[in-house]
């Protein structure tokens, strides 16, 4: 059964957004004396936020599933067997969220209605999010 947009959604925002968002905060603040420099550096700064909280992603994933999708009971499969992803594959994928992220979002609503219930990201990493019961 495909997993609902809601929870995925969820899942992503507790392991990528949320933490993204508090650390570059934390490192802007830290090295600027403000929460969201402005400029070439407060992107840089939210860029290796980001690309930190996907390795973080990937290593935390076993059986598929990383503790964000542990906690929404989702479970990240292979579209063609049904298996579970690894860690290293899992990796694979949140890099191929950056088609989701650059086509302005679109890739991330696109399982409101595709028939398999995908991001660009997981059409890319060849994946499927699924309820875990």
């Amino acid at each position: 059964m495909f997993a609902l947009w809601l929870r995925r959604a969820a899942a992503y925002v507790l392991r990528i957004v949320l933490p993204t968002s508090l650390m570059s905060q934390f490192i802007g603040t830290l090295l600027f004396g403000r929460s969201s420099p402005e400029g070439t550096a407060g992107t840089w700064i939210v860029c290796l936020c980001l690309l930190f909280c996907g390795i973080v992603s990937a290593l935390s994933t076993r059986d598929g599933q990383s503790w964000a999708h542990r906690v929404m009971r989702l479970q990240v499969v292979d579209q063609d067997s049904g298996m579970p992803i690894s860690g290293s594959r899992m990796g694979l994928r949140e890099l191929a969220h950056l088609a989701d992220i650059v086509s302005l979002g679109i890739g991330f609503f696109w399982p409101l209605w595709d028939g398999r219930g995908q991001t660009f990201a997981d059409k890319i990493a060849k994946t499927m999010v699924i309820a875990k019961i």
